[in-house]
C-alpha cells in the first residue's frame, strides 16, 4: 500500500465528517485511512475495508500536544502504507493531494513533504496567504535556521523516517513541542524536506485550535516552548546556533 492517512482527533465531532470525506474523495486509490480518537465520547464512524477507527484513552492529561503525538504513534503501528500522511481531525485534504504527492515522491526515499496550506474558517476560504518568511536568507541567518512549520496536517513522510523519529528523536521527552515542530527539526538535520507543493491541505482556524496557548508572543508558554525548540535542536545536533532568536529566548526565560 502506498499511503496511510493517520487522522488524530479529540472532541472534534462537528469537523470529523468533513475531514473523512476529504480523504475518501481522493483521486488516487492506493491508500488507507486510520482514525485515532481520544474523545470523551467515541465517534460514530462506519469502518470499511480501507477505513479503520480506533478509540483510545488520553495518556497525557496536561499536555494535549503529547496526546496528539501518542495518537500518531499508535496509528503508525496499525498502518501499512509506505508513505504516511498526517491529518488533524479539524482539517481537510484537497482531492488531488495524494496524486500530487505520489508524482513528487516517485522512487525517492527518506523524504518529508511539507506543503503550504490554504487557511479557512467554517466553510469558506480566507483571502490571506501564508507568508513563507523563512525563505529569506537574512532571516535564517539572523533569527531561525530551521524551516517554517505550517502544521501537522501539511506533513507527509516516508514510513522509515517516522519510525526512526519515534525511536531516536525521543519526542515524548519534550512536553511543550508539537509533533510538527519536532519532526521538521529531526528531518531537517538528518534527511530531506521538500516544500514545493502548495494548497493541497486546508487548515481550519477556530477558537479551539491546539496551538492557541503557545502562539501568543506575550505568554510565558510561548517562550518556554521557544526555549524547548532550541534545546531539542541541541539534543539532535549537539550544537547551539547562536543567533538573535537564541539569545533573546535565553534572556526571556532567565526571568520566567
Amino acid at each position: 500500500m502506498k499511503f496511510s492517512i493517520i487522522i488524530n482527533t479529540h472532541n472534534q465531532s462537528k469537523f470529523i465528517n468533513d475531514c473523512i470525506k476529504s480523504c475518501k474523495n481522493q483521486n488516487f486509490l492506493d491508500y488507507e485511512i486510520l482514525i485515532v480518537d481520544t474523545s470523551v465520547r467515541p465517534l460514530n464512524v462506519n469502518q470499511t475495508k480501507n477505513l479503520k477507527y480506533f478509540h483510545i484513552k488520553e495518556k497525557f492529561k496536561k499536555y494535549p500536544v503529547m496526546n496528539q503525538m501518542y495518537q500518531i504513534e499508535y496509528g503508525l503501528k496499525k498502518s501499512k502504507g509506505d508513505f504516511i500522511c498526517l491529518l488533524d481531525g479539524d482539517d481537510k485534504f484537497e482531492r488531488s493531494k495524494l496524486k500530487k504527492m505520489y508524482d513528487t515522491i516517485k522512487n525517492k526515499k527518506n523524504i518529508l513533504i511539507q506543503d503550504v496550506p490554504i487557511i479557512f474558517s467554517k466553510n469558506r476560504r480566507e483571502n490571506k496567504k501564508i507568508k513563507k518568511y523563512k525563505n529569506n536568507l537574512f532571516f535564517r541567518k539572523t533569527f531561525i535556521e530551521w524551516p517554517q512549520v505550517f502544521g501537522t496536517s501539511t506533513i507527509s513522510c516516508n514510513r522509515k523516517i517516522l519510525e526512526l523519529f519515534f525511536k531516536k528523536g525521543k519526542p515524548f521527552e519534550w512536553k511543550y513541542l508539537a509533533i510538527d515542530v519536532k519532526l521538521i527539526l529531526f528531518v531537517f538535520f538528518f534527511y530531506k524536506i521538500k516544500s514545493n507543493l502548495n494548497e493541497i491541505t486546508l487548515k481550519r482556524i477556530h477558537e479551539n485550535n491546539l496551538d492557541n496557548n503557545f502562539s501568543n508572543l506575550f505568554s510565558k508558554y510561548f517562550w518556554k516552548r521557544r526555549k524547548m525548540q532550541h534545546d531539542y535542536r541541541y539534543f539532535l545536533t549537539k550544537k547551539n546556533f547562536y543567533n538573535l532568536d537564541y539569545c533573546l529566548t535565553k534572556f526571556v526565560n532567565f526571568f520566567l
